[in-house]
């Protein structure tokens, strides 16, 4: 077995990163993205599929959802239809910024700029974090192996690996929704407002 990245292992849980004291406003920036990374994690632990749970999790909370794309989305789940490739919740939240910040009008490029800067940064984020954005690299660098065989389907639940993918998911959900709120995640002041 190949070993974890370091520090990746504490985003197998969502963490509150918000202020929770009686004096933060409520619908805090830091709170709503505490909520949507809750949101991706639960989706993923009770229903699986990666790009969905984080695609659904920053809809739901931006009040956006879009029923035909969740179920386009359904196809891209362990990195392209179990491919390995680029990971599902990677997807999701691309689809997430492109779906609030693109335009349906070919020939807006002003939004067509605006969203491949901020899904470049989203991406940017990722990578820095898991090193990769690949589903078979970011499962290595959050278990030390990836399940990329059926038969290794046991110990992927045994070692933890649907729990693992959950914490991805919460992190891309919140990487990706915090692009869309402005800013990086990390620097937000908790009295700020939600996206």
């Amino acid at each position: 077995m190949e070993s974890r990245k370091e520090n990746v292992e504490q985003v197998w849980m969502p963490s509150r990163k918000a202020s929770y004291d009686s004096q933060t406003a409520p619908a805090s920036r830091d709170k709503v993205l505490d909520a949507i990374a809750w949101s991706a994690f639960t989706s993923l632990a009770v229903y699986g599929n990666c790009c969905r749970s984080t695609l659904w999790a920053i809809q739901t909370h931006r009040r956006k959802e879009e029923p035909a794309t969740l179920r386009a989305a359904a196809v891209l789940a362990g990195g392209l239809c179990g491919t390995g490739e680029t990971c599902g919740a990677v997807l999701g939240g691309l689809i997430a910024i492109g779906e609030a910040t693109a335009s349906e009008d070919f020939a807006n490029l002003d939004a067509y700029k605006e969203a491949n800067s901020r899904a470049k940064r989203f991406l940017d984020e990722m990578r820095a974090f898991y090193g990769s954005t690949r589903c078979f690299d970011i499962q290595k660098a959050v278990l030390g192996w990836s399940c990329d065989d059926p038969s290794k389907a046991r110990a992927w639940q045994e070692a933890g690996g649907p729990t693992a993918c959950a914490g991805v998911c919460a992190e891309a959900a919140r990487r990706a929704a915090g692009t869309l709120c402005g800013g990086e995640v990390a620097a937000v002041k908790p009295a700020e407002k939600g996206c």
